[in-house]
């Protein structure tokens, strides 16, 4: 059982400025049922240090960002089975809870699985299980204090409420219904291309018979290039697709199908439902992309990522008979150059192999790189898959004869070895020493 007391740290007991309060409820039958636990501060409208009245929506908490839903630790969410939130589903287990407020749109609870039982509220939108909309009315009577409030109902769910001042948010709660099959099951791609994620969000709808291209998806028009919410695509650095630049950042992705070529389309993400929202002039890039046919059909759509180099993949949109292929790239060499620069001229241990590396595979001041290998190989002479390293940069350099010798000496150090790599690394020189004479 998971309980209030083992989720808190202690030591943030010891900074509280506002009271705590814990609620709990077992919403449906008391022996099976479901308890829900919030674990909460409680701040009084009026300033502790004044005594003075303070304005509370729109003032202490301001619209249009998160607020802790409470005071000193960040508010938990205890719930011992799996639990509905407003339509979103939540694993059993301690959450943490904040509020987005809003003075005219919808408000959002976020439901988040980081910074449990730390202090505040630590936003991090890649942690939240969900985001769902609070209704939101107003009171006869103002609360003086942040009250947070779980209410039953016969039927075996509940209400929870957030009450403050004169306004009382609302989200819903129930236990997940009966599991069907998805007839677009959700799906995400996760790839690093040198030193850029790249995660792709997306639903795989199936042919089950149908005409694709042209039917199901007619041509011409601007596609969620798959089921239900648009396909997010995210790049934790900046990169080109198909050449043109794109920021770091979470992007829907459309496209627009033709029987010749297709264009590709990355818009501001908004968490849409389809593509029934799309405005053009949200847009980020506009690209295009030309269709490959296949010989045979793939019976489910397919997002991959494929052609992974240091500075470039390819990504993949595959289903009834046709592939289309978009290019991303990276900048790896201007973003890891100075690092690479600075840790060698600065203290401390440094990474002489995975440099020389970098650069031979980069054809980056090859002599500098042949240096530094050098100096893997003083630490460490009888390494031979070092020295095998040290032959391939040679090569590069235009210097058979010494390529050949490094390399004859790597075998002859890997003949001599008992391991695994003994005989990976006695192939991998004589196919060197092979394709230098």
């Amino acid at each position: 059982m998971i309980t209030a007391a083992a989720a808190l740290p202690l030591t943030a007991q010891q900074t509280r400025k506002s009271p705590h309060e814990t609620v709990s409820a077992v919403l449906g039958d008391r022996a099976t049922g479901n308890r829900v636990t919030v674990v909460y501060g409680r701040p009084y409208t009026k300033d502790p240090s004044t005594g003075e009245p303070r304005k509370i929506w729109g003032g202490l908490v301001p619209w249009g960002q998160a607020y802790r839903l409470g005071a000193d630790e960040a508010t938990l969410l205890i719930t011992q089975k799996p639990l509905v939130i407003q339509g979103a589903e939540i694993p059993a287990g301690a959450h943490v809870l904040y509020m987005i407020p809003s003075e005219s749109g919808a408000s959002k609870l976020a439901i988040s699985s980081a910074n449990v039982g730390g202090w505040g509220a630590s936003v991090d939108e890649s942690h939240d299980l969900a985001r769902v909309d609070l209704t939101k009315d107003a009171l006869d009577k103002p609360v003086d204090q942040l009250t947070v409030a779980i209410e039953k109902d016969p039927a075996g769910g509940g209400l929870l409420r957030i009450m403050w001042e004169k306004t009382r948010f609302t989200a819903s709660l129930r236990a997940p219904g009966m599991a069907f099959p998805a007839a677009s099951p959700p799906a995400t791609v996760r790839q690093r291309v040198g030193v850029t994620d790249v995660e792709v969000v997306y639903s795989r709808p199936s042919m089950r018979g149908r005409t694709i291209y042209g039917g199901l998806v007619p041509y011409g028009e601007v596609w969620r290039t798959g089921a239900n919410n648009a396909t997010t695509i995210s790049f934790s650095t900046p990169v080109s697709v198909q050449g043109t630049h794109v920021d770091a950042g979470t992007y829907e992705l459309f496209t627009i199908p033709g029987a010749d070529e297709w264009t590709v389309i990355l818009q501001k993400a908004s968490k849409q439902w389809g593509a029934y929202a799309y405005d053009p002039k949200n847009d980020v890039a506009r690209v295009t992309a030309k269709p490959v046919a296949l010989e045979a059909p793939y019976e489910t759509f397919t997002i991959g990522i494929g052609d992974v180099r240091d500075d470039s993949a390819t990504l993949n949109l595959v289903w009834e008979k046709t592939r289309v292929r978009v290019k991303i790239e990276t900048d790896i060499v201007s973003t890891l150059v100075p690092q690479i620069e600075a840790a060698m001229a600065g203290p401390g241990r440094k990474p002489y192999v995975a440099a020389a590396m970098f650069y031979l595979e980069h054809n980056i001041d090859l002599k500098k790189a042949d240096g530094w290998m050098d100096a893997a190989i003083a630490a460490q002479p009888d390494f031979f898959p070092i020295i095998y390293r040290k032959a391939l940069i040679q090569a590069k350099m235009g210097d058979k004869n010494g390529a050949i010798a490094t390399a004859q000496k790597s075998m002859d150090l890997a003949s001599k070895a008992t391991g695994p790599e003994k005989g990976e690394y006695i192939r991998l020189n004589e196919a060197l020493i092979a394709s230098l004479k």
